[in-house]
């Protein structure tokens, strides 16, 4: 599967090659991206800084390479506005990427949360993770939030199915959690969870309404209240 991994500028952390363990299973797509200040014509930002920005790109590029996954790398420069989820959404389409990865911090990948509403991208999701280097992983937790005590069965029966899935795809009943609980407010729940993984992955929702929104309502309520990088899996 292909991972789209947006990488903005200016940056001031740097990935090492813990960060990439456990994803040459994927063909990774670098997406590098330059913010332009208002008023600035990207063409003189890019003239000053695209030599040093596309070595930093390429020494990415290397270590998912040294780790064993494909990586293809591109760069643009532009404003830091509606452009860039438009461009954003236009790179996905055009290199077909399975998932895209919202970095924020990006710290292991072995540690993961998957916030399951119902099991419309369950297939999906699971062949999403089931490229990853099940070595790599020591937990991975089913997740669901129901509002009513009356459904808690039921999730508990969907989460049981993707369970059962993942086991035939290698994962061990060690490596994998379920968790159903019962909250009002189900988004604030799967950000409290957030906190104890260091990645979050969910299906994108068919919630988008215009051009510039990027992925989903769910994905960005979500993403903009984490500090872990959020992966959306794509239909």
């Amino acid at each position: 599967m292909s991972l789209l991994v947006p990488v903005v500028f200016p940056r001031e952390e740097s990935l090492t090659d813990a960060n990439v363990q456990g994803l040459t299973g994927f063909d990774i797509v670098l997406f590098g991206y330059w913010k332009t200040p208002e008023g600035t014509d990207p063409a003189v930002v890019r003239e000053e800084h695209a030599v040093d920005a596309e070595a930093e790109l390429y020494e990415l590029a290397a270590q998912f390479s040294r780790a064993g996954a494909s990586t293809d790398v591109q760069l643009h420069f532009g404003p830091d506005d509606e452009y860039l989820e438009t461009l954003q959404n236009r790179i996905v389409a055009d290199t077909d990427a399975d998932a895209v990865v919202i970095p924020k911090r990006i710290t292991m990948w072995n540690n993961v949360l998957v916030p399951l509403r119902d099991d419309r991208n369950a297939d999906r999701i699971v062949e999403f993770l089931t490229a990853f280097d099940p070595e790599t992983i020591f937990t991975l937790e089913l997740f669901h939030v129901a509002t009513d005590e009356s459904d808690v069965d039921a999730a508990r029966e969907m989460l049981g199915e993707v369970e059962r899935m993942l086991l035939a795809h290698g994962f061990t009943e060690s490596d994998l959690e379920v968790t159903v609980a019962v909250a009002e407010d189900p988004d604030a729940a799967i950000i409290e969870r957030a906190g104890r993984h260091n990645v979050v992955v969910i299906g994108e929702t068919e919630e988008q309404t215009d051009a510039k929104q990027f992925l989903g309502w769910t994905y960005e309520r979500i993403a903009e209240r984490t500090d872990v990088p959020v992966v959306v899996v794509r239909k």
